[in-house]
């Protein structure tokens, strides 16, 4: 593998594994939030759904396409490696 490719495998490494954290940093948030509106004594499925809606689908997206484009650098790593054999 040239320098140039073996460079732009890394880089993409270091993009991926910063990804997932963004995933697991938007999971942990949410269930975060979550236990914050159980202590703030929100039970009430009514009231709970109302405030965690917004923060579990924004979370949700975040760490959706998070993982969708980390998989989408690996196939661009794996196709960087085959070309460059």
């Amino acid at each position: 593998m040239k320098k140039k490719e073996k460079t732009s495998v890394i880089i993409l490494f270091i993009i991926r594994v910063c990804l997932w954290i963004v995933a697991l940093v938007a999971t942990i948030y949410w269930i975060n939030y979550s236990i914050q509106l159980h202590r703030a004594g929100i039970f009430d499925p009514a009231e709970y759904s109302t405030a965690m809606r917004p923060v579990l689908y924004t979370c949700l997206i975040i760490s959706i396409l998070a993982v969708c484009i980390s998989f989408a650098l690996h196939a661009l790593t794996v196709r960087i490696k085959k070309s460059s054999n």
